[in-house]
């Protein structure tokens, strides 16, 4: 059973033994997710986190034990809500104890300036005695400038030559005449039902991208169709009329390579 950190952002804080809930409906509130859990057991607080009214689509339930928890979690992990698949997982606030300790401040106090001010080195020169030649000055002169020039050159040497800047290439890409691009899926979209998605339509395959380490979801995918002319039908048709998923307007439009992984093997070719 995976656990999810949550941080000390909402009221349901002060439980410790609560769920996260994810891939929630936009419309969901407090009261509907409450009553959802009430037949595990005994709900403390259920709250949906939002950025301002806006909900986010997932949110966190308490119980009175962790009995109930993992009760809640076999219960109603997968299970269906406003139309949705929810994801249920147990929930626990960081500990104090993990997070990094803060650099402690450096003092902002300014050292007193030993050095003379400008007005006390010009006093000194006045008070200075003038017995020593204009010739002494400039070999004095000389030395200093003589002596700081090994001291640059050997800074130089440390950070080694300079770099010379790459200027950057924009590289000019076009739109693909089969392949269109699908955005703003519900994370639970498999490959299938992506592809009966575009069943009025000639197509080749239907793919939902996937992380490469996790293999969970992102979000979008890309559907290959037989032929030009049924990829610029699709286009038009869900420009024209909006296609909406769970609650989800999807975001549709010409991909801009043949395949998923084809602008990634031409950025290979090229490095």
């Amino acid at each position: 059973m995976s656990t999810i950190t949550e941080t000390k952002t909402t009221t349901v804080d002060q439980f410790p033994n609560k769920v996260f809930v994810g891939n929630l409906s936009f419309k969901t509130t407090d009261g509907q997710l409450k009553d959802f859990f009430s037949d595990v057991g005994d709900v403390k607080e259920a709250r949906i986190i939002t950025r301002g009214p806006r909900s986010l689509g997932y949110g966190f339930v308490a119980f009175a034990d962790e009995a109930t928890v993992n009760k809640a979690v076999e219960m109603k992990n997968q299970a269906e809500l406003e139309g949705r698949k929810i994801n249920v997982e147990s929930a626990r606030p960081m500990s104090e104890g993990t997070q990094e300790a803060r650099p402690a401040k450096t003092s902002t106090r300014r050292r007193p300036n030993r050095r003379a001010s400008g007005k006390d080195r010009s006093k000194a020169r006045v008070d200075a005695p003038q017995d020593a030649s204009d010739s002494s000055q400039q070999q004095v002169q000389g030395e200093t400038a003589e002596d700081a020039k090994p001291a640059a050159r050997r800074s130089q040497a440390r950070r080694g030559p300079k770099k010379a800047e790459q200027p950057i290439v924009k590289e000019e890409r076009t739109p693909s005449e089969t392949v269109v691009f699908v955005g703003n899926l519900p994370f639970s979209t498999t490959d299938e039902e992506l592809s009966k998605l575009f069943a009025g339509f000639s197509i080749s395959s239907a793919h939902v991208v996937v992380g490469q380490k996790n293999s969970r979801p992102k979000g979008f995918g890309f559907v290959t169709f037989a032929s030009h002319e049924e990829q610029t039908k699709a286009v038009e048709k869900f420009v024209s009329e909006p296609l909406t998923v769970n609650d989800r307007v999807l975001n549709i439009k010409a991909a801009f390579s043949e395949s998923p992984t084809a602008d990634s093997a031409a950025e290979a070719e090229t490095a």
